[in-house]
């Protein structure tokens, strides 16, 4: 039976991957900051921005594991408010949960897939394709993450290497991080916009195990990104939705 491993796999978008992925057959490994994790599972508490610790970890996960066939990156967190007003600490940290831990963790698990075959799934955001004020942390590591997995998936494919990299973007799912009604989160009034974690693990699932290399899940992902990418005013269409969203307030 292949086995996923998932980050941040306490609750959101990480516990729905985990039922669904169960629900595919798959045997699930979770791995979260929590002492414990969701009933039944094999799992790892783990801080992934301590690096040592996170490669310590991994080690223990594939001596125990040796069939993963899924890495998934999902953890993540969000600091939201004007640059300017949120300090460098929370900036970097934002950084280091949403960035740095998903480098470490893809270094490792490539090398491993390299021998053997398997994926690495980056969760990134409709965020790292459109900016969004009050965001800029959260803009900025998505972003990233977005850029970095292409590129790795490139020399991947140029090296013809039994590893693969799948990049799933995301547009607005009802989780903690989109800090609905709070003074610089989404305004309750653009809330049924958002998806819940289950239609966007359903979709990721199935086009994990279609083998796809990008996936946009839920159906405001698929907008925002595309007016974005394909419209010429699309900047400007991002800057009057901010704007406006303020005004909700």
């Amino acid at each position: 039976m292949s086995k996923v491993v998932i980050t941040g796999s306490n609750g959101g978008i990480g516990l729905a991957l985990v039922k669904e992925f169960q629900s595919k057959g798959l045997r699930v490994v979770g791995v979260d900051l929590s002492a414990s994790g969701p009933e039944g599972l094999d799992y790892y508490q783990l801080d992934v921005t301590d690096e040592a610790k996170a490669l310590a970890t991994y080690q223990k996960i594939h001596d125990a594991h040796p069939d993963i066939a899924y890495w998934c990156n999902n953890a993540g967190i969000a600091v939201l408010g004007p640059f300017l007003e949120v300090s460098a600490a929370d900036f970097n940290k934002v950084m280091a949960v949403n960035l740095q831990a998903v480098i470490t963790a893809t270094r490792f698990w490539l090398e491993v897939f390299n021998r053997k075959g398997g994926c690495v799934i980056n969760m990134a955001s409709a965020a790292g394709m459109i900016p969004s004020g009050d965001m800029s942390s959260y803009v900025a590591s998505k972003h990233a993450v977005i850029g970095f997995t292409r590129a790795v998936q490139l020399e991947l494919e140029a090296q013809k290497s039994f590893a693969s990299t799948c990049l799933v973007v995301p547009g607005f799912v009802q989780t903690g991080i989109m800090q609905v009604g709070s003074k610089y989160g989404l305004p309750e009034k653009l809330n049924g916009l958002a998806s819940t974690p289950e239609a966007c693990a359903q979709e990721t699932v199935a086009g994990v195990l279609r083998g796809e290399r990008e996936i946009i899940p839920t159906l405001s992902g698929k907008v925002m990104t595309g007016l974005y990418r394909y419209l010429p005013f699309g900047h400007s269409l991002a800057a009057t939705v901010y704007q406006r969203s303020r005004k909700l307030k």
